[in-house]
């Protein structure tokens, strides 16, 4: 009978009738790099670490149908980074902070986003930037898009930001998503009601790129920006 072979870094712990293999929490968070942080297709030993697990628990998962899978034609179970999100998310577990260094997504829902993305796209390094024109096509694009932050103007005619950003942060599916927002006059009153809505930041109209480069900065420091010329 073959034995599969433990990786060097996990540790046994006897019990019971037998021994199992588990991978300690700390460790499995500290040994992600950052090439991880652009895979989107991981095997049971790369979705271990991702979710702070051994893999076995992960292949428990899989057998149980709680988390979906695939298998190659080798033999080999495959599982996708956009399967393992809603997995933790699902679960009320915490996504990976480690996996901050990899591309990041924005959205923007704005009245005049256009030159803002083309000044920031310039260089726009490891990050994505991408127009909503409404909220409905801003609602589709937190489920398919899925940012990494959504900056949205609050004051603008259509559409209610406040009630926006506090939807987001109240939706278990999206409470993940950074919130940035915009306004022609900022408030008090108006700086307390967006911090209650999980508004990290709010600037002011017109919006400068160099405060949003800032601003990712901030929030993501392993992302990196392309060089002026």
């Amino acid at each position: 009978m073959r034995v599969e072979r433990p990786h060097p870094a996990v540790e046994m712990v006897a019990g019971g009738r037998g021994s199992r293999w588990r991978e300690p929490l700390a460790e499995s968070r500290r040994r992600v790099g950052p090439g991880m942080a652009e895979k989107w297709i991981f095997t049971t030993w790369e979705a271990g670490r991702y979710c702070g697990v051994s893999p076995y628990t992960v292949r428990h998962w899989v057998r149980a149908g709680k988390l979906q899978a695939y298998v190659t034609p080798g033999g080999h179970r495959r599982i996708r980074r956009q399967d393992l999100d809603a997995f933790l998310l699902a679960h009320g577990m915490p996504l990976p902070s480690d996996f901050n260094s990899g591309g990041k997504r924005v959205l923007l829902l704005m009245s005049e986003s256009e030159s803002l993305i083309r000044s920031l796209e310039g260089r726009s390094g490891a990050f994505e930037f991408r127009a909503a024109p409404s909220p409905f096509d801003a609602g589709m694009l937190l489920a398919t898009y899925d940012p990494h932050l959504f900056i949205v103007e609050l004051d603008a005619e259509g559409w209610d930001g406040l009630a926006l950003c506090r939807r987001i942060h109240q939706t278990p599916q999206t409470a993940h998503i950074q919130l940035a927002a915009l306004a022609g006059e900022i408030t008090v009153e108006l700086l307390e009601s967006a911090q209650a809505a999980g508004v990290l930041r709010c600037f002011t109209k017109p919006l400068d790129p160099k405060e949003v480069r800032r601003l990712l900065g901030v929030l993501f420091p392993h992302a990196s920006w392309v060089p002026s010329p």
